[in-house]
C-alpha cells in the first residue's frame, strides 16, 4: 500500500514538472510584456474605481476620515490607531474624535475626546493640475465650541484634514476617507 501512495505522489510531481516546461517554451520578453500591461491596466481601473468612490463619497456627504497619523501646527507626528482616531461626516452631523490605545483617562473614557456636532457650513472646490483634488471647507457646532476643517482629498482616498477652533492652535488628521458603511470606527462617550 505504502509503495502505492509513493507511486502517485511521483506521478504528480512528475506531471507538474512535463506542464511546467510546457508553458515555459513561450517567450518570457513577450509574456513579462503583456504581464506588465496588464498590470498597468488593472492598477489604472482600480485607480479609476477608488476615485470614482470618491467624488461619490463628497457629493453624499457620507464619509469617514480615519487617521493614520495625528500632527499638531509645528508638524510633529504620532502614530494612532486609525479605529478610534477619526472625523466622520455624515450628511449634516459631524463626529470627531482623538484617543489613545492606553484608554487612560479623556472625558470619552478612551483617553481622550469625542465630540458631536452639527455641520453648519460645507464649500467644496476643486484643484490640482488636473482638478482632481478636492478642498473641503467645513464649519461645525459642537458641544465643546464651533471648528473649522479643512479637508484635502486626493483620488487615492488619501487625506489630510486640518482642524481648528476658537483657541490657538492646530490639529491635523492624515489618513484616508472610507464610506460611512464601511467603516468599523469604535465612538467613545461624546462630550
Amino acid at each position: 500500500m505504502k509503495k502505492y501512495i509513493v507511486f502517485c505522489i511521483l506521478a504528480i510531481v512528475i506531471s507538474f514538472n512535463v506542464i511546467a516546461q510546457e508553458e515555459g517554451t513561450v517567450d518570457p520578453v513577450s509574456r513579462r510584456k503583456l504581464t506588465k500591461q496588464e498590470k498597468a491596466e488593472i492598477r489604472k481601473a482600480e485607480q479609476d474605481a477608488v476615485a470614482k468612490m470618491v467624488d461619490s463619497l463628497i457629493f453624499k456627504r457620507k464619509f469617514v476620515l480615519e487617521a493614520d497619523y495625528l500632527s499638531n501646527q509645528t508638524g510633529n507626528r504620532q502614530i494612532v490607531n486609525s479605529l478610534i482616531n477619526f472625523i466622520i461626516v455624515d450628511s449634516s452631523s459631524i463626529v470627531i474624535q482623538i484617543a489613545s490605545t492606553t484608554g487612560i483617562g479623556g472625558p470619552n473614557g478612551m483617553g481622550g475626546v469625542t465630540t458631536r456636532g452639527s455641520i453648519t457650513g460645507f464649500e467644496v472646490k476643486k484643484t490640482g493640475r488636473d482638478n482632481s483634488v478636492y478642498y473641503i471647507r467645513l464649519l461645525a457646532n459642537t458641544s465643546i465650541g464651533p471648528y473649522d476643517i479643512f479637508f484635502n482629498i486626493l483620488p487615492s482616498a488619501a487625506t489630510d484634514a486640518t482642524i481648528s477652533g476658537i483657541r490657538s492652535g492646530r490639529l491635523n488628521y492624515h489618513g484616508v476617507i472610507k464610506p460611512l458603511e464601511r467603516s468599523r470606527v469604535f465612538k467613545g462617550m461624546a462630550i
